[in-house]
C-alpha cells in the first residue's frame, strides 16, 4: 500500500514542477489535530480488534505550501497504544496471557499532494482529497501491569535479549525509524483557515512495539541472568492457568515475519500566516 502512495506522489511531484504554478502562492500554515491512535502486531489479531484498543493522540505541525499541489510539513505527535490477549476471543491467545501500552513520541516530515489544486489563500477549489508519504522517528518504551505495578518491558529483555538465552538477539532500540503514509481530505473553512481530516499508517522497522516476537527463552536462563521478575513477565501462561513455574521455552512467543504498525485518524485546522509570490496577504501572527 505504501509503495502504490510513493509512486502517486512523486508522479505528482514531477508532473508538479514541470508548470509553472510554482511561480505563485507559495505561503507557510501552522496548525495541530487530534484524534485517535492503534497498533497492529502480535497481541491484535483483527483490525477490529485494534479499534477496540483506540486511545487519545494529538499532534502539532508546520507546513510550507509550495503551490496548491505539492506540501511539504513537519510535525511532532504524541499518541498511546496498547495490546491484550485477553481481548483477542481465540483461547490460543488467552492462555498465551500477554498484554502492553506504550506511549509513542514522533516527529516526521511528509509530502503531500493534493488531488485538485488548493489553496488557503486563492480562489481555488475549497476543498481536496490528498495523499502523504514522509520519514520519522519515534521513541516507544512498552509496559505492562504485574502485581499492581507499571513494569518498563525492555530493561528485562523478555525473550532473553542479552543473556546466554538468546547470544544473538540484543535488547531493542527504543528510538526508531518510521515511514508514515496515508491521506485524507482538507476544506476551506474561511480565509486562511482550513480543516482536514486524514487517516496515517506507519511502517516501522521493529518487531518489538509489543515487546513480543520470536520464541520463549530458557526459563532457567532467564531466573539466573535475568532475575525473577523477567522470568514472570517473558511467559505468563503459567499466571494465567495457576500453574507456577510453567515452561514452553523454543515455543514460538509471536511472529518475527512481520513488524509492528501504529496508525492514527484524526481532524485538525491549520492556519495560513505568510505568502510569498502571491498578490494574497495573509495575516502576521
Amino acid at each position: 500500500m505504501y509503495k502504490s502512495v510513493l509512486y502517486l506522489v512523486l508522479a505528482v511531484f514531477f508532473s508538479t514542477f514541470s508548470t509553472k504554478s510554482v511561480e505563485a502562492q507559495a505561503y507557510m500554515e501552522v496548525g495541530g489535530s487530534v484524534g485517535l491512535s492503534n497498533y497492529n502486531g502480535d497481541l491484535t489479531n483483527s483490525i477490529s480488534l485494534a479499534l477496540r484498543q483506540s486511545h487519545p493522540a494529538v499532534s502539532a505541525f508546520s507546513k510550507f505550501n509550495i503551490n496548491s499541489t505539492l506540501s511539504t510539513r513537519v510535525g511532532v505527535t504524541y499518541a498511546n497504544v496498547s495490546g491484550s490477549d485477553a481481548l483477542t476471543g481465540r483461547s490460543e491467545l488467552i492462555r498465551r496471557n500477554l498484554s502492553f501500552d506504550s506511549d509513542i513520541y514522533e516527529i516526521a516530515g511528509m509530502l503531500e499532494v493534493n488531488m485538485f489544486k488548493f489553496s488557503a489563500i486563492a480562489s481555488e477549489n475549497i476543498f481536496t482529497p490528498y495523499v502523504a508519504l514522509g520519514f520519522g522517528a519515534f521513541r516507544f518504551d512498552p509496559r505492562t501491569d504485574y502485581q499492581g505495578q507499571r513494569i518498563r518491558l525492555q530493561p528485562l529483555g523478555t525473550e532473553g535479549q542479552g543473556t546466554s538465552a538468546a547470544p544473538n538477539n540484543q535488547k531493542y532500540s527504543l528510538t526508531q525509524l518510521n515511514i508514515p503514509f496515508g491521506g485524507g481530505v482538507k476544506f476551506k473553512l474561511a480565509d486562511n483557515i482550513t480543516g482536514f481530516a486524514d487517516f496515517t499508517w506507519r511502517r516501522t522497522f521493529t518487531d518489538y512495539l509489543d515487546d513480543v516476537s520470536t520464541l520463549y527463552a530458557d526459563p532457567e536462563i532467564l531466573l539466573a541472568e535475568g532475575g525473577e521478575l523477567t522470568l514472570a513477565l517473558s511467559n505468563r501462561t503459567g499466571e494465567f492457568l495457576g500453574e507456577e513455574g510453567y515452561i514452553s521455552n523454543g515455543v514460538q512467543r509471536g511472529n518475527p515475519t512481520i513488524n509492528d504498525y501504529y496508525f492514527m485518524g484524526a481532524v485538525g485546522v491549520s492556519f495560513a500566516f505568510y505568502s510569498s509570490g502571491s498578490n494574497v496577504e495573509c495575516p502576521k501572527f
